[in-house]
């Protein structure tokens, strides 16, 4: 008897992980995807819709993030999310500021450098994101429990690991 009521707990458990991997698996899909579809997006010759294109990528990339593990999704708390993360490592604006600079010393040089950087700062910026939110949701938290401060930090270290993996083309 013993035996048999420990099949079911086994099995279930076993399930269970499988189940586990399974949803991390595609969320880290998910983070993948979003992350080169951010690069594309930075690629367009106008900055402000480049930048606006990946915001709107990481938005949708928090939507579905949030429907694989079963959080309700707040539009307004996704955006201040992303707005917070935004301008703690600068990323946009530091770019916006270097293109600005030089559109003022060398006005062709602009457009080409938006093109070089923006893409890599999207991809960077998406996958950091991402990361942060699947490890968020996968223990236990919800868009009402996330504290950017907290997470600051780490977000940081994903975002260096983002630029590196976009500049291998790994992403």
């Amino acid at each position: 008897m013993t035996t048999t009521a420990a099949i079911p707990t086994t099995l279930d458990g076993t399930l269970q992980q499988v189940k586990h991997k399974n949803q991390t698996t595609y969320a880290k899909k998910i983070v993948r995807n979003h992350s080169l579809l951010s690069g594309v997006a930075g690629a367009v010759p106008l900055p402000p819709l480049g930048v606006a294109l990946i915001l709107a990528n990481n938005l949708k990339m928090l939507h579905k993030l949030s429907s694989i593990y079963g959080v309700k999704f707040n539009k307004n708390l996704g955006k201040s999310a992303i707005g917070s993360f935004l301008g703690s490592c600068g990323t946009f604006s530091i770019s916006g500021r270097l293109i600005w600079g030089l559109s003022t010393v060398a006005p062709v040089a602009a457009p080409v450098i938006s093109i070089a950087t923006t893409p890599l700062f999207g991809v960077a910026m998406t996958y950091a994101l991402g990361q942060l939110f699947v490890q968020h949701f996968e223990s236990g938290g919800t868009f009402l429990t996330f504290d950017p401060e907290k997470v600051r930090g780490h977000y940081a270290e994903l975002f260096e690991e983002g630029k590196k993996l976009a500049k291998a083309g790994k992403t």
